[in-house]
């Protein structure tokens, strides 16, 4: 197999890349830690310079990677491959990983799966090691080769099991696949990657969920009922219908056994006898606003409602340093 040498500036370190592997996964494995937060190419942070060689994409629209970037030699190194030797500057380069982000790979096997809407499951994979992560954070997983897709974890850190929730989509080759594995299927797993965790600050926390980003935010809710946190906690959570409004009355449940919390939902086709909010996640949070402008925000879901939750932030205006977002599609 072909391998090739990155070369980190100025530092000296270097280590070897197999064809057709990307840049940060091979260094993580040697030891050598670079920037990076999504893992996915969207959020920028582990753009470097190329200084010498030359590189490929893995996913080539990476939403991250501008014009500007390929003419300035800019590269992400969680999706580059290299063709050739190369040299590359990060803005920074460690020995070991961040608190909070301490990748590795593992290698799962689905164990179990439980129908909880309209084409939305959960899955339950079994590693073949105890993990450790946040509440909030997400795993990628590679169904096939070249088919990999994120998905945020609802269960508990540091055990051998990981909880997952996925709608089918049409059209959507990872969610249609991800329905048919049968029980037994091995997969191979990276985790944790995600900025979506509880920062330790005294302001009120606002959870936003759409669709199935209800599996990071009922990990953060488990997460802050569990230390019984005192700070006001106002939790929303956006879907089409009541049959996908999934994990629903657990997350009530969660939301209740807190000092000042509170939950509310949203429904675009409500029923009769509905008594939550009729329309979209973003009127729910205009109707009970109140505390956002001091809060932190945490926000799970598709791009267009994450799109428009954000719009609405900057309108109140919330900072976006304290916005944490997760935006899958």
């Amino acid at each position: 197999m072909t391998t090739y040498r990155v070369t980190v500036a100025p530092s000296g370190e270097s280590f070897e890349v197999q064809d057709n592997e990307r840049i940060l996964s091979a260094g993580r494995r040697h030891g050598v830690w670079l920037p990076f937060e999504c893992g996915w190419g969207s959020c920028g942070t582990c753009k470097v310079s190329l200084l010498e060689g030359e590189v490929a994409l893995l996913f080539d629209g990476a939403p991250a990677v501008t014009p500007r970037d390929a003419r300035r030699r800019r590269t992400v190194t969680c999706q580059a491959t290299p063709l050739s030797d190369v040299v590359i500057r990060p803005t920074w380069v460690s020995p070991r990983p961040r608190p909070e982000l301490s990748t590795a790979d593992y290698e799962a096997r689905l164990v179990a799966v439980q129908v909880l809407g309209p084409d939305i499951r959960q899955f339950t994979y079994e590693l073949d090691r105890a993990a450790t992560y946040r509440a909030g954070q997400y795993a990628v997983l590679e169904l096939r080769p070249g088919l990999r897709r994120c998905f945020s974890m609802v269960g508990h850190a540091g055990s051998r099991s990981v909880e997952f929730i996925s709608k089918q989509y049409p059209g959507g080759a990872a969610s249609r696949l991800l329905s048919t594995l049968p029980l037994g299927t091995a997969v191979s797993m990276e985790l944790p990657y995600g900025d979506m965790w509880i920062r330790p600050s005294g302001r009120p926390i606002f959870l936003v969920a759409g669709g199935t980003g209800i599996s990071a935010v009922l990990a953060l809710a488990r997460q802050l009922s569990t230390t019984a946190d005192p700070r006001p906690v106002r939790v929303f959570y956006g879907a089409a219908s009541l049959a996908e409004l999934v994990r629903w009355s657990d997350l009530q449940e969660l939301v209740a056994t807190l000092p000042d919390g509170r939950a509310h939902a949203a429904l675009v086709t409500p029923g009769a006898g509905w008594d939550g909010t009729a329309g979209f996640v973003t009127d729910c949070i205009g109707a009970h606003s109140e505390g956002l402008l001091d809060a932190e925000v945490y926000l799970a879901g598709p791009p267009p409602m994450v799109d428009a939750v954000l719009a609405l932030l900057r309108e109140q205006p919330v900072p976006l340093d304290r916005v944490h977002y997760d935006r899958f599609g």
